[in-house]
């Protein structure tokens, strides 16, 4: 899928074994930049054949490209327990660069229309409480808040709460 968004030359496609090292690298970056990953850059050791495997077992893994880079990606991980396996987690990584010029709901499409197209029932999701630029984006695209880990989320600066979110599809 080729997409020009604000200008710039946008190309979000599957996730490929040969993107682990750049996938690692913007999972680093996005850690250092944003205080909205429950990990830490120091927690974060995947190493390449690590996340290899991890792009082979993940339901979808998206990728977006600028130029060659990658910038951004959103995933979908799917239990294998049987009773759980009709829903779906989402994840999605933005450089802080790329933020808020429509990359988040070009992928968040892409991860709905895939879901539908698998019958998938639910997309559930996790946002720390203070992230009102992603929750205003899952909002956008019907998600319901579900639930709150309070004070789950301990920073230097005190603690943050943890939202469930989740959509059911109509399949």
């Amino acid at each position: 899928m080729n997409d020009l968004i604000n200008n710039m030359n946008l190309f979000i496609r599957n996730a490929e074994t040969r993107d682990a090292e750049m996938i690692i690298q913007l999972v680093k970056q996005v850690m250092d930049e944003s205080p909205f990953f429950p990990r830490t850059p120091d927690e974060f050791n995947f190493t390449i054949e690590q996340e290899e495997e991890y792009i082979k077992n993940a339901a979808f893994f998206l990728v977006a490209e600028v130029n060659g880079k990658i910038i951004g990606s959103a995933t979908l991980d799917r239990s294998k327990l049987v009773r759980l396996n009709h829903t779906v987690l989402f994840g999605i990584t933005i450089l802080n660069t790329f933020s808020n010029k429509g990359l988040g709901s070009a992928l968040m499409k892409k991860v709905i229309e895939w879901a539908e197209l698998n019958k998938i029932e639910k997309i559930d999701l996790e946002v720390f409480g203070n992230n009102a630029q992603a929750i205003s984006l899952y909002k956008k695209f019907g998600f319901i808040e579900e639930g709150r880990k309070v004070k789950a989320i301990k920073t230097n600066k005190g603690y943050e709460d943890l939202i469930l979110m989740g959509k059911f599809l109509n399949n």
